[in-house]
């Protein structure tokens, strides 16, 4: 579109609203009933009127809801939709539709604190500032809880939040609100949700990552606070991100797989499950196992730019990735397929607790060593630890301080099917140079090493490769 436009993101809630369908699109074409609307929509299409802009993008009305190819279809073109928007109106306070932009309220309680130092350190008037104010009253508010709105703040230039007590402006250069209009440096360097995604706090998403280890640190920060959030159709789990991972693959250049990046993707696979689900399914079928995207639930994934400065050496080596889209039942995307990669299988038992187990036989005694994806896992057969990357501190500190962590996959071997593993939690080991001999343990070394486990299940054994296996 030529003409400038707002794009408004909302909750839908519970009640009906209108929503453009193959059997209204017609009649809705010529004419819709303002008074039909809900009051967000009123509001929001009035305010768009007030400042001159004739037109406004929402979701349920451009989007026809009960047609899964226009769904597909358009669900793919979120980037263009919010990256070209003027600017986004954001029912942040709001839980439903209903809600509306605008709330009763008193003004005499927007006015900043402000105080009147001279101590002989600090002289002049300042402002009175909390600084958990923009996560109390837009991170954590009704609207971002919502998993779509996650690319819809990170992809709009601009953000007009009509949040509960006022009305905050936030983009890339300043967060400003009614009662601190010129804006305040503690919510530009700690608030925003852009700033907050990004590698540095005091730059912004949608510039171009001037490294990949840049652009896969502002990957996982999205992902980690995406997966925490709630979606209403499980299905959408790939495509609510869409948006963003078709940015950052324009920018990096690089093939994504399932919430993935290929470069550097034996780090990625590192991730783990940050809140172990108990009430519900902890997995769903939508992805394969070693994808993120197949937890129900918060995850943290490797942010590989805080590892600058350390020494990395990669255990793994993935040689194949092979995934195909399919349309799932619930409306969304369904990723299925397999990785293989030469890796070191070393046997493993989780014996009555995550922190209580075996690796090659010997009792790992390292707090929080492993991170299971569901209950089941413990005391389950079959299990085993992949190495996928050793991490250690710069050798430019001193010898006796050298630390060392090897982080890699619990995977359990599908019955029947030799060579091929589904995964199933996360690891690490630690250890430090020995005093005397200014040598890991033997133990740790082993693990790194296929050598000498030939008797392992695995598609194929190379004693200087290691083993083949397949990933579901």
């Amino acid at each position: 579109m030529s003409e400038p436009y707002v794009s408004l993101s909302h909750c839908w809630g519970n009640a009906q609203i209108l929503k453009l369908t193959t059997g209204n699109i017609a009649s809705l074409k010529g004419d819709i009933p303002f008074a039909r609307l809900p009051q967000t929509f009123q509001d929001a299409i009035q305010t768009v009127r007030n400042l001159g802009i004739n037109y406004i993008w929402i979701d349920s009305l451009c989007i026809i809801q009960n047609s899964d190819e226009d769904w597909q279809k358009e669900a793919r073109t979120m980037l263009q939709v919010y990256k070209h928007a003027l600017f986004n109106i954001a029912a942040t306070r709001s839980s439903n539709s209903f809600g509306g932009l605008f709330t009763n309220r008193n003004p005499k309680v927007l006015g900043s604190g402000v105080l009147d130092i001279d101590n002989g350190v600090l002289k002049g008037r300042f402002d009175l500032i909390d600084e958990d104010y923009f996560g109390q009253e837009i991170d954590n508010a009704p609207l971002n809880r919502r998993s779509w709105v996650a690319q819809e703040r990170i992809l709009s230039p601009r953000i007009i939040h009509f949040a509960s007590e006022q009305v905050i402006w936030d983009c890339s250069e300043l967060t400003a609100c009614e009662s601190l209009p010129q804006g305040t440096k503690v919510w530009s360097q700690w608030g925003g949700t852009r700033r907050k995604f990004s590698c540095k706090q005091s730059s912004h998403f949608v510039t171009r990552p001037r490294t990949l280890d840049e652009g896969l640190g502002q990957w996982a920060r999205i992902v980690n606070t995406y997966s925490d959030c709630g979606l209403t159709v499980l299905g959408d789990k790939l495509i609510a991100i869409f948006g963003v991972a078709e940015h950052l693959r324009n920018e990096l250049k690089v093939e994504y797989h399932a919430g993935l990046w290929r470069e550097k993707m034996e780090i990625q696979l590192a991730w783990y499950v940050t809140e172990l689900q108990v009430d519900r399914s902890p997995r769903n079928d939508l992805a394969p196992s070693w994808s993120w995207t197949s937890i129900n639930g918060a995850v943290d994934l490797q942010q590989v730019d805080l590892y600058e400065g350390y020494d990395i050496t990669t255990l793994a080596s993935i040689t194949e990735v092979d995934l195909r889209r399919e349309a799932d039942q619930l409306r969304g995307e369904k990723v299925v397929g397999h990785l293989r990669m030469r890796c070191s299988l070393n046997p493993v038992t989780i014996e009555g607790g995550a922190q209580n187990y075996r690796l090659g036989g010997k009792r790992m005694e390292h707090a929080r060593s492993v991170v299971v994806d569901s209950p089941d896992v413990i005391g389950a057969e079959r299990l085993y630890f992949v190495p996928l990357f050793d991490l250690q501190t710069p050798l430019t500190l001193e010898e006796w301080n050298v630390m060392s962590q090897i982080r890699g996959l619990i995977v359990q071997g599908v019955e029947g099917k030799p060579g091929t593993f589904t995964r199933c939690g996360h690891a690490f080991i630690a250890d430090q140079v020995h005093e005397y001999t200014r040598r890991f343990s033997d133990t740790y070394e082993a693990i790194k090493s296929p050598v000498g486990k030939a008797e392992l299940p695995c598609d194929e054994y190379n004693p200087d490769l290691g083993h083949l296996i397949t990933l579901i």
